[in-house]
């Protein structure tokens, strides 16, 4: 059933509110116990992971191996409770999905949203925040055939997410604003009204500021390469040619200088602004807004939200198994004109029929964890056994590459000299000056690269050149920043 407005449960318990026609407005809990009830879990609760399935995988099957992989690999600890939700996506060049899968702590649902249930009765979505952008695509307010990122700053939390086609593919988590202030020494007030107002622009601060400077100008470009690695890693996985449009959500402010950023990482032609989602709300919650929005949107049954709930409203009593039981058993009853078939002793049969299957369902569950400890420590081996098998093929790689030195030397010494000519011309294309450069046969090299700081976007398009040349993989190991002098180590493979 589709609802007109969502009933959003605050954790507290202190207050409800509702969201109707892109605002907000006064609810009372015994409204929303007959209206659609809802709330976003926090970021910092949940427990995220990914990895690949087969295509073909049934639904029934996956679900199961989402529930598994997440105690085996995303770190869950086997004596407690969780709940699981997940999204996937098809791999473009491959026969699979790729599942990211989000799971929150029972207890942690229990203690954050257990009061409001427990006044409603039931909260029939926990969602995750970083899905919340699909809402605007959901309702017409973004390019469902863009490539797009948009990119939240946060009291608390902060962070980047890429959507392709009205979707969510992934997100990269950035420091809050809470924690840039501490760095900075001042109010997270203060530092944002710097965002907004002065941004990178150095001049605008004052002598006694370059703290707060200092901080902005290095939290900017750390988020900014971070995202930009990000992006240039999933670009293959998710057949991502260029991003189309970089959105801020930032109580709808721009921050001066930071798409001169990205756009030292080649983000020149991507559409770039402020997110605004409401028109009828303050700049201060248009990211509220978008939440609110996704939660209706999913109540409105306009998308499908992965659901971390588990305060689902109860089924009333003629829609359960003893409550059809009963009605069918009072039915033969009337039928046959006798009104003493239930009798006190069956209905306690019933009751002891219950508990019985409440004992069994939790057998069940004990067996299900020893067998889930089982194939923990069976994988575990089998992880051991394929190390050691790893070990052993790059031995026998480097037997072979030996050999294939010795055999082809004059081959392997050309390679060597066009790896360092394309190099050494890259370098000079972009005027960067090289520390060291270290060959490793005729297939590796790595580069020790000095540039200065605002020059740094120099170096992305270093590697790009080298990427472009045919070289297979180009990535950089370590960054360091000494006295506005950027270094970076490169190794190239080719």
């Amino acid at each position: 059933m589709a609802h007109e407005r969502v009933y959003i449960c605050t954790g507290d318990a202190k207050e409800v509110r509702a969201f109707e026609h892109e605002r907000f407005v006064e609810a009372s809990w015994k409204r929303a116990k007959k209206g659609f009830c809802a709330a976003m879990v926090p970021v910092g609760a949940i427990r995220s992971h990914s990895f690949k399935i087969p295509l073909n995988t049934s639904a029934e099957k996956l679900e199961t191996i989402v529930e598994i992989t997440m105690f085996e690999e995303g770190g869950l600890d086997i004596d407690k409770e969780y709940a699981i939700a997940f999204v996937k996506h098809p791999l473009d060049f491959e026969s699979s999905w790729l599942v990211e899968s989000f799971a929150v702590e029972q207890a942690e649902l229990v203690s954050r949203f257990g009061d409001a249930a427990s006044k409603t009765g039931h909260i029939d979505l926990l969602a995750i925040p970083y899905l919340a952008y699909e809402a605007l695509y959901a309702y017409g307010k973004a390019d469902d055939k863009a490539v797009e990122l948009f990119l939240y700053l946060g009291e608390e939390v902060s962070y980047a997410a890429l959507y392709k086609g009205g979707r969510y593919l992934t997100h990269r988590s950035l420091p809050s604003l809470a924690s840039l202030a501490l760095k900075a020494g001042v109010s997270v007030e203060a530092l944002s009204e710097a965002l907004r107002e002065r941004g990178l622009d150095k001049g605008k601060y004052a002598p006694d500021e370059g703290l707060l400077y200092a901080t902005i100008e290095e939290a900017l470009g750390g988020m900014v390469e971070r995202i930009a690695h990000t992006i240039s890693h999933k670009r293959g996985i998710f057949g991502i040619g260029s991003v189309d449009t970089l959105l801020i959500d930032f109580g709808q402010a721009e921050i001066p200088g930071l798409w001169e950023l990205f756009d030292g990482y080649g983000f020149e032609e991507s559409r770039k602004g402020a997110l605004a989602c409401c028109e009828g709300l303050a700049p201060g919650d248009q990211h509220a807004g978008v939440e609110a929005l996704y939660l209706l949107a999913a109540a409105q049954e306009k998308l499908e939200a992965p659901n971390l709930t588990i305060f689902e409203k109860r089924p009333g009593f003629l829609q359960t198994h003893t409550g059809r039981f009963l009605t069918a058993v009072a039915a033969s009853a009337l039928l046959v004109g006798g009104y003493g078939l239930l009798t006190v002793s069956e209905l306690d049969a019933l009751g002891k029929q219950r508990a019985a299957l409440q004992s069994q369902l939790q057998t069940v569950r004990q067996k299900a964890r020893a067998l889930t400890a089982k194939l923990k420590a069976e994988r575990e081996l089998r992880d051991e056994t394929a190390e050691a098998l790893n070990r052993r093929r790059l031995e026998l790689m480097a037997f072979d590459e030996a050999a294939d030195t010795m055999m082809l030397i004059k081959a392997s010494a050309r390679k060597r000299q066009k790896m360092l000519k394309d190099v050494d011309e890259a370098l000079k294309a972009y005027a960067l000056s090289a520390t060291s450069m270290e060959q490793n046969g005729s297939r590796r090299m790595a580069v020790e690269i000095l540039t200065g700081y605002g020059s740094r976007d120099r170096i992305a398009k270093f590697m790009k050149r080298l990427v472009d040349e045919g070289y297979g993989s180009v990535g950089t190991r370590e960054i360091k920043l000494d006295e506005n002098v950027y270094q970076s180590r490169v190794e190239i493979v080719r």
